[in-house]
């Protein structure tokens, strides 16, 4: 049985695992999550049900800004230290507009403040 700490080591790799997404301001989640996708794509045998990508994602965030939303996630998917487990939690379509809401406010707020300062008054 495979583990779901880790996806499969392919035989060929033919994608690069996405650099790990840490919530900086001068990261855009949006490009980590396709990032992913391009490797859950590019290496089809790998990674192959929505539990697995959602753990290998998890494994690639690190840092303060991401560590709490990572381990609740990762808790309430797998029923795990007192949560209660729910299902949705372990499809794609979930975790993507999960992890994307809290972190694309940084990066837009960002980039308004940026349009603000480029504007003459």
């Amino acid at each position: 049985m495979q583990s779901l700490s880790t996806c499969q080591r392919p035989t060929k790799n033919t994608a690069e695992p996405a650099y790990f997404f840490q919530g900086e301001d001068n990261q855009d989640v949006r490009n980590w999550l396709t990032a992913c996708e391009d490797y859950f794509n590019g290496n089809p045998t790998q990674c192959e049900n929505h539990s697995h990508r959602i753990v290998f994602a998890l494994g690639k965030t690190k840092g303060n800004k991401v560590s709490p939303f990572s381990e609740k996630y990762r808790k309430v998917m797998g029923g795990l230290g007192g949560y209660k487990q729910e299902p949705s939690y372990s499809t794609w379509e979930r975790f993507r507009p999960d992890i994307i809401k809290p972190y694309i406010s940084i990066e837009e707020e960002r980039r308004a403040l940026e349009e603000m300062d480029k504007m003459i008054y």
